[in-house]
């Protein structure tokens, strides 16, 4: 009886210690991100703008389906999603050049690659954005056209989410 109480335990306790070493290893890999990815991701400014990134990408879905194969675009869905996806665009960036603000001339100096490849991408989001905007303005919008805009902003904000994702893990092996 001992002897199988003795086990039990001597598995209990080892299973602890295995449960603490891979809680250690998690944090060290947590632990290897750099200051600045930390800053980043507690910036209120960049947590805002990532949320109004992924809330524009939910309407560009949303709108991609809604008029992909209809014979007619429901206008009022239309106009709505559009209105709402400019709005998160510009709230977007102006958090974005909020959070610009607030990092140091040497953090800029080092990014600048970076920076600029986020601004055309911003610029191109802009143009996309613009030309959806005249299409649902239309008296009878084309659901062709608006389906395929939608889905170019939606392919747009999913290479702008994976270029910042691959940024970020750049970011990491670094350290």
């Amino acid at each position: 009886m001992k002897t199988k109480l003795t086990t039990a335990l001597l598995m209990s306790l080892s299973l602890v210690g295995m449960g603490a070493n891979a809680a250690l290893a998690q944090k060290s890999d947590t632990a290897a991100k750099t200051q600045a990815e930390k800053v980043m991701a507690a910036d209120p400014h960049q947590v805002l703008a990532m949320a109004y990134h992924e809330s524009m990408l939910t309407f560009a879905k949303a709108l991609h389906l809604q008029t992909v194969g209809v014979g007619a675009v429901n206008v009022g869905f239309a106009r709505s999603a559009v209105e709402e996806m400019r709005r998160d665009f510009d709230k977007m960036k102006s958090h974005n050049e909020a959070y610009m603000k607030t990092i140091s001339a040497d953090v800029r100096a080092k990014s600048a690659t970076t920076m600029q490849e986020i601004e055309t991408q911003r610029a191109d989001l802009n143009t996309q954005l613009t030309a959806l905007e005249k299409a649902v303005q239309m008296d009878i919008p084309d659901p062709k056209t608006v389906a395929t805009l939608a889905a170019s902003i939606n392919t747009h904000l999913d290479d702008m989410t994976k270029a910042h994702k691959s940024q970020s893990d750049k970011m990491t092996m670094k350290n």
